[in-house]
């Protein structure tokens, strides 16, 4: 795969301790939206973007100082035996822009730049590559599966014996159901799972199979030969045209951090950079990904930090529009800064790093037409002793360290319309306090298990835990 004598390389290549003024104005020549830190014998030592150099400027970094200071010094890697389609393919999943290919010892052979490869398509996953990610035993726990799921990222798996023989299909929906219902997650994922799903034969034309998923409202839909063996796993979102999705957003990036001083004294907390971009961005490409273009952010603490980085939203593929609280309203209350919506609206906080899924969060809003619904999450908590259960004095029951299960506010909402008539001007007003209304109200108020990744960016150990979960690919 590698070029030799690639003159793109001689561009991109910067020693490590060149000044960051210098390798501004080498970014700014070469135009590739990054260049790789090398000692003199080419090697690697580090990734230079152009968002490590903006997050540097917010900090205010003397651009006297090394540009290694601000890199990214364990950037994602290719070998030399990874083919173009499969660095494609890696550069999709982990959404990176830039991958350089090093040999066995570190030394840059090439630098890939996803423009030059893909040329704005992004390729399919191949079959077999696929199969290995939706297949899973239907002995294994609930817990195995939803782990799995993350990983394929196909919102449903494949139960099949080991010669591949299609028992079940288990969806994210079914793990959400389950988890309501209070199913242990040890319980072997196939007592959960659908049973006979539907399924066509190979061959299959992908206009057939798009036409059998509109008609049947499905997303997965597995094919199997003569012999009833799973022989491709094919998804909705690869055959239909990527379409809006009727839904808007707000994001609350005001709050000022506190927990993770002295991070957030130059930059709000919503700007921390995760892995190679901030918070705040992955963020709204993942609304982005998801269908939503109108997308709004409530600010108050250093605001002007978030406006530079994104404008108007425009090469983020988005429409974005500013509301400036000039004092704190709470996690409701500066959504009456903004006009009233005339569609359902996802609200998410700021500091939260998730993987959920904001389709099927409005369909579970539709089919209770909801007011409010709530983005929740499983929290266990183990008691280290043993509890003992009395009526007066006398002991009629006894628990050996037993785990509770609680359903926690994950600080990401799906509000209607109507939700907003509800919150008051000028105000604090909290989430919570707007639940309680609708439900004083005894209007639906329904809840959304999330299963994905999800992981409040609140304190500094979750902070570091964050950028490991990027780093592992986990996000």
């Amino acid at each position: 795969m590698a070029v030799p004598n690639n003159p793109l390389l001689e561009d991109v290549i910067i020693h490590p301790d060149l000044p960051l003024a210098d390798a501004l104005a080498r970014l700014d020549q070469v135009g590739t939206g990054a260049l790789v830190l090398c000692t003199p014998d080419r090697k690697l030592v580090g990734l230079l973007t152009d968002g490590d150099i903006r997050r540097a400027l917010l900090r205010g970094v003397d651009l006297r100082l090394p540009c290694k200071e601000a890199a990214a010094l364990t950037p994602i890697l290719a070998t030399s035996e990874l083919s173009p389609q499969e660095a494609l393919q890696m550069m999709v999943e982990r959404e990176i822009d830039h991958l350089p290919v090093v040999n066995d010892s570190g030394k840059l052979l090439d630098f890939l730049l996803r423009k030059v490869l893909v040329a704005g398509e992004q390729p399919n996953v191949g079959v077999a590559e696929r199969l290995k990610r939706v297949i899973i035993d239907p002995a294994c726990s609930i817990a195995e599966a939803i782990a799995h799921l993350d990983q394929a990222g196909t919102g449903a798996l494949a139960l099949c014996s080991s010669d591949r023989k299609l028992e079940a299909l288990l969806s994210d929906g079914d793990i959400r159901r389950a988890i309501m219902r209070g199913v242990s997650l040890e319980t072997p994922c196939g007592n959960i799972a659908k049973r006979n799903p539907f399924m066509v034969r190979h061959p299959l034309s992908n206009a057939d199979a798009l036409q059998m998923m509109v008609e049947r409202d499905i997303n997965q839909l597995p094919v199997v030969d003569a012999a009833g063996n799973l022989f491709d796993f094919v998804l909705r979102r690869d055959l239909a045209q990527e379409r809006s999705l009727n839904l808007s957003a707000v994001i609350m990036a005001g709050g000022f951090g506190k927990r993770l001083m002295p991070l957030t004294e130059q930059v709000p907390k919503p700007m921390l950079p995760v892995g190679d971009k901030p918070l705040l961005e992955r963020t709204i490409e993942k609304l982005r990904h998801a269908g939503v273009r109108d997308v709004n952010l409530t600010t108050h603490y250093l605001p002007e930090n978030i406006r530079q980085h994104f404008g108007d939203g425009e090469k983020f593929g988005v429409h974005l529009n500013y509301s400036q609280e000039d004092h704190p309203l709470g996690t409701a209350g500066g959504l009456r800064l903004l006009p009233r919506p005339d569609k359902p609206f996802v609200v998410i906080n700021g500091d939260i790093l998730t993987g959920i899924s904001f389709e099927k969060m409005l369909r579970t809003h539709q089919k209770h037409q909801a007011q409010l619904t709530v983005g929740v999450r499983r929290y266990e908590v183990q008691v280290p002793y043993g509890v003992i259960e009395c009526n007066d004095a006398h002991i009629v029951g006894l628990q050996e360290k037993p785990s509770l299960t609680f359903f926690i506010n994950a600080g990401i909402y799906l509000l209607d319309p109507a939700a907003y008539d509800q919150i008051p001007e000028g105000e604090r007003f909290d989430m919570t306090d707007l639940i309680q209304k609708l439900l004083d109200a005894g209007q639906p108020v329904v809840s959304f298990p999330i299963i994905e990744y999800w992981l409040d960016v609140g304190r500094h150990d979750d902070y570091q835990q964050a950028q490991e979960d990027v780093r592992n690919g986990k996000v």
